[in-house]
Parts: C-alpha cells; structure tokens; sequence
C-alpha cells in the first residue's frame, strides 16, 4: 500500500536554455528533399527565436545531407542573422553522386534583441549538388 503524496515544493529557477526551436524534413531522412543548390544562395531552412534580451546569446546548429552533381563539387553553407551572414563553412566533394554530410555550429553572440530570425542556407562554390536530406537547423537562446 503506498502512503500520502506530500506537498509540491517550491518550481526551481528556469534553465540557462530557452526557446529551443526546430526546423526540420518529415520524414528527416536520406532523399526526402530534392532542392537544387547553384551559384545563388537558397534558404533550406528558418527558424525564430524570441525573447532575446541584451546580453543574450543563441547557439545554432544543423546538418545537411546532399549529393554531387557534377563531379568535384564544393558546397558552402551559411547561417544568416536577417539578412546578414554570421557563419559560413565549406565542404567538397570529389566525384560524381558523392554523398555527403555537412554541418554547421555556431553560437551568435550578439543576436540583438526581441524576435531574431536566422536561415540555413546553401551555395555552390564549385560544380553543383543536391540538398537530398535529412536537413535539420536548430537554435536555443542561452541566458546571461
């Protein structure tokens, strides 16, 4: 026989992690995207993170799955704040239907403030590719 609940104590302080949001493929998985990347950046993914505060910071990260096109390929991801790039990082590929996996990390120092959106995107520096899947671009607000 199990005894009498006690009271509810006291809601401890919120964690330094806010706002956790997710954008994501359904289903997140290998060919559940067909999105051509070229020469000209395009926005795979956005995601809006609100409550920013001064002194607040925002950690991002993502992944991307593609494919080669046109033999030796080099693709550049990019994270934009609004319109600006705040990171950006390269991958290659050295031959024809290579399959890759890229990702990005970054934590953005100086979001600003209230609701702060930020994109995923990608480009082609050399040759062509596919974004094919999974495609996941995450973000939390960190609390100073």
């Amino acid at each position: 026989m199990t005894g009498p609940t006690g009271g509810t104590g006291a809601t401890g302080a919120a964690g330094i992690f806010q706002q956790f949001q997710v954008s994501e493929n359904t289903p997140n998985t290998t060919g559940s995207s067909a999105i051509p990347i070229t020469a000209v950046a395009i926005t795979l993914k956005t995601i809006t993170i609100t409550g920013v505060s001064a002194g607040n910071s925002v950690w991002l990260t993502g992944i991307v799955g593609w494919e080669s096109t046109t033999g030796t390929t080099v693709i550049q991801l990019q994270i934009f704040r609004g319109a600006t790039v705040i990171f950006s990082i390269k991958q290659h590929a050295a031959g024809n239907n290579t399959f890759e996996a890229s990702s990005v990390d970054h934590v953005d120092q100086t979001p600003g403030t209230g609701s702060v959106t930020y994109s995923l995107a990608a480009l082609t520096v050399v040759g062509s590719a596919n974004a094919i899947g999974a495609i996941t671009f995450t973000g939390a607000l960190i609390l100073t």
